[in-house]
């Protein structure tokens, strides 16, 4: 649906690249994106323009990454952006890239302009003391709520 890598990709290349930033010693960073109230954009718009913002949201996201990270749909409306070599500054700079322009685009839908927000948890290797593909994926989570439960549309990093 979305163009987008699935979940089962996603879940061999954390642990791989995890185990690379962890043999090389080398920053790695994850963030796990969630668009702010897509059950409201499914019950007010329909499924079909609920399908169409996480293609337009995917596709944004893909644009704004480098050819080497990753984006693949975690499940629903969530996300995951794997940015090999990337420290946690970095990691929050995509972040705000990425939450501002999903901001600003319109989604043309019905009777007017749809406007979409998200939400995104950061973790980084080995700043934030995550040893497996759990932890990582659990802190990432955690942060992203912290960001909905500090008024969504935000990136939280630590």
């Amino acid at each position: 649906l979305t163009g987008v890598s699935n979940r089962r990709f996603l879940d061999a290349q954390l642990a791989a690249k995890l185990a690379e930033a962890r043999r090389y010693g080398h920053s790695f960073s994850c963030a796990l994106l969630d668009i702010d109230r897509f059950k409201s954009i499914n019950d007010t718009w329909g499924h079909q323009v609920g399908d169409e913002v996480l293609k337009g949201v995917a596709t944004l996201t893909q644009r704004l990454v480098r050819r080497e990270d990753l984006v693949a749909r975690y499940g629903g409306e969530e996300f995951v952006i794997v940015l090999n070599h990337t420290d946690a500054r970095g990691a929050m700079i995509l972040g705000e890239r990425i939450r501002g322009a999903i901001e600003s685009e319109r989604f043309e839908q019905g009777p007017g302009d749809l406007t979409v927000t998200v939400s995104i948890g950061v973790v980084t290797f080995p700043n934030d003391d995550v040893d497996a593909v759990e932890e990582l994926v659990r802190c990432a989570d955690e942060r992203l709520y912290r960001a909905k439960m500090g008024g969504r549309n935000r990136v939280v990093s630590s």
